[in-house]
């Protein structure tokens, strides 16, 4: 089945992607601590995730990849606000 269409080169990296997305996910419902604190996130997923997209949030805010290491039971993020109430997908 082919969900992305026309992506040159980088089909077969995106079908991966989408497809482990829609296998392979966990949803978290979180409120970030102060700006730029690194908050972690249980995913329950037991392997390390490629991935996360946010899917929902109350508030404009950049959430990003903290820099410790994911595991098979938790991803580390950080936003640039305070208090963000976030939907995340991960993959």
């Amino acid at each position: 089945m082919k969900l992305v269409q026309q992506v040159g080169m980088l089909e077969q990296q995106f079908q991966e992607i989408i497809q482990g997305a829609i296998d392979r996910r966990s949803f978290a419902d979180v409120t970030t601590p102060g700006a730029d604190v690194e908050f972690t996130i249980p995913h329950g997923l037991s392997f390390i995730p490629v991935g996360f997209l946010v899917i929902g949030q109350d508030k404009a805010a950049v959430t990003y990849k903290s820099t410790t290491a994911w595991n098979a039971e938790n991803i580390y993020l950080k936003t640039n606000v305070s208090t963000v109430v976030l939907r995340v997908l991960i993959f």
